[in-house]
């Protein structure tokens, strides 16, 4: 038995030591070594707004926010065959050869807040990760000119990725009762409602006098799903312009 003495307390040696690697994470940490792909990736603006224009209940124009994700500053890339953005909302990621560009331009055409998956492949197939928060507010503008009948402004407060909700939506309604024959203008009385899947949740009503206008500034916090802003002329005969302007908005916004 003296024999396995020394042979014993070596296999406790190697045991602990592979015990201490293992612990400290210096078997199978990929990605960070100064030999191997050291992935950094910086994006020029981890905000962006949706702008979308309404005239006469059309959509004509809208301007989708593009975030650049730039790997530039990643170290041995030239060991890497391929960076990758994953926007978190199921598109297919996007991919590059850094032998081409260090760049990728990724649109959001929907509102939400985002966790964008950027990683690099090396040569030897394994892949580093990194998680970009990115939030995408929505604005709209909705006019409509000369009407007696305003149409029903319908707009969808779900997230592009199906994640948080809005921490809520600002409303900014003008109505204006343009002063077209000085000596017949009549006032308008006008009323406001905000609708969705419950019901009407927020209301308010305002007389126009002829060549003036009305502003209803509101808050909803929390929306839901499809809503509703409903305007209607309730007496005068007057036709009147309108201005509807929406911002939906995430934590953080001021």
């Amino acid at each position: 038995m003296k024999g396995l003495g020394p042979t014993w307390s070596s296999i406790r040696l190697n045991a602990l030591l592979l015990s201490t690697l293992l612990l400290s994470g210096c078997i199978g940490f990929v990605g960070d070594d100064s030999e191997g792909l050291g992935l950094v990736v910086e994006s020029d603006d981890g905000h962006g707004v949706i702008q979308s224009l309404f005239e006469d209940g059309s959509e004509i124009s809208v301007n989708i926010p593009s975030i650049t994700f730039d790997f530039s500053a990643s170290t041995n890339y030239g060991q890497s065959i391929l960076f990758g953005v994953d926007p978190g909302d199921g598109r297919e990621p996007i991919t590059i050869f850094p032998s081409d560009t260090t760049e990728i331009s990724v649109e959001f055409a929907k509102h939400g807040l985002y966790s964008v998956n950027a990683f690099g492949v090396d040569e030897s197939g394994l892949r580093t990760d990194r998680v970009i928060q990115v939030k995408i507010e929505h604005q709209i503008d909705w006019y409509e000119n000369n009407t007696g009948t305003p149409e029903v402004f319908v707009f969808d407060s779900t997230p592009g990725n199906n994640g948080p909700i809005p921490s809520y939506f600002l409303l900014n309604s003008t109505v204006e009762n343009p002063s077209v024959i000085e000596i017949d203008g009549r006032e308008v009385d006008v009323r406001w409602e905000i609708v969705n899947y419950e019901g009407v949740c927020q209301t308010a009503t305002e007389s126009v006098a002829n060549g003036h206008e009305k502003l209803w500034k509101t808050i909803h916090f929390g929306p839901l799903e499809i809503h509703e802003i409903r305007l209607a002329i309730e007496d005068g005969q007057d036709r009147i312009n309108v201005h509807h302007q929406l911002e939906i908005r995430y934590p953080g916004s001021d």
